[in-house]
């Protein structure tokens, strides 16, 4: 098999693998805090011998989309968004995660916990306490947890990091960092709110319908190398008369 072959089936490996990262997410434009992701290539051209310009890529990294979702005002109390580059720390079985999803309630013991159980993690790294008889809490900005009489309670803890892109995903809506989290320069926490998802399910699907006439451009285009390559086996094949 020639290059032009090995270039086009890099270029279909690479659409596969974009087209899983859309499909991601757009499954998922409906989840809250939901950050989309992109396909980083390389991107290189290559004549064929026959038709136009094949373009090829080299997928190099998967990119998170960090802009902000939009705020959707809920009625409960224990829904929480973090603006600005926050995040919300809560402790899993793995570890500590970090998560832009503020679908928090209180468990039987009266932690603030994940619609998973996590438990949310306050300023000193312990779970965050909800006294159950003390009515409707407040948390203003800064994650500070108090009564309708002002006592305060806790602190939900935010973090930061240097580098967003940094961080893993570990699972739909948590993240994993290799790199110790900050101090967020420009967050605030709204109380009663969720961040939505800040996948544009339309530009999606634009996407996918580019990608998708993209491979079969490129399944064209390796079926012509094929058919000239097995042209060419056969006229090798064939007897010299004139000899």
């Amino acid at each position: 098999m020639e290059a032009t072959s090995f270039i086009a089936l890099s270029r279909q490996s690479a659409l596969q693998r974009e087209m899983s990262t859309i499909a991601n997410n757009i499954a998922n434009v409906n989840t809250a805090g939901f950050k989309g992701q992109r396909v980083l290539f390389a991107e290189y051209l290559e004549q064929p011998r026959f038709g136009e310009k094949l373009s090829y890529v080299i997928d190099k990294a998967i990119a998170f989309d960090m802009s902000e979702g939009a705020l959707q005002t809920t009625a409960n109390d224990y829904d929480l968004t973090v603006t600005g580059d926050g995040f919300f720390v809560v402790e899993t079985p793995a570890g500590p995660r970090y998560t832009r999803t503020g679908s928090f309630k209180p468990n039987e013991n009266g932690e603030l916990v994940t619609t998973e159980g996590y438990a949310v993690l306050d300023s000193n790294n312990n779970p965050v306490s909800i006294p159950m008889d003390q009515g409707p809490l407040l948390v203003d900005e800064f994650g500070f947890i108090r009564t309708q009489d002002g006592v305060e309670i806790s602190q939900i803890q935010i973090v930061g990091f240097d580098n967003p892109q940094t961080l893993q995903r570990a699972g739909t809506n948590l993240f994993v960092s290799l790199e110790e989290p900050i101090e967020p320069q420009n967050s605030r926490v709204v109380q009663g709110a969720l961040e939505s998802s800040n996948v544009n399910a339309v530009g999606e699907i634009t996407r996918m319908i580019d990608i998708h006439r993209s491979y079969e451009r490129t399944s064209n285009l390796i079926q012509q190398e094929h058919d000239r390559m097995r042209d060419g086996i056969r006229r090798l094949g064939k007897p010299n008369n004139g000899a």
